[in-house]
């Protein structure tokens, strides 16, 4: 797994989060594609299927934590 640089943590968390990219995108003041590429390579750097996979692999990683977990 290799390491996540602070806006894919940021990514990842909101996603864990519930948000759509297109939401995460309103927040941050990216364009959706941008965000949708940022996934993108968080689930390859995660090695992930998919980004519901991604969230459950930086959950056991700890990228994510149990408080991110609970700020819906």
């Amino acid at each position: 797994m290799k390491k996540l640089n602070s806006r894919e943590i940021e990514i990842i968390q909101r996603s864990a989060n519930g948000c759509t990219a297109k939401e995460i995108a309103r927040m941050t003041g990216l364009e959706h594609r941008t965000v949708e590429s940022y996934m993108a390579t968080i689930r390859k750097k995660l090695g992930a299927r998919n980004i519901a996979h991604a969230v459950y692999i930086a959950y056991t990683a700890r990228v994510v934590s149990d408080m991110t977990m609970a700020n819906q």
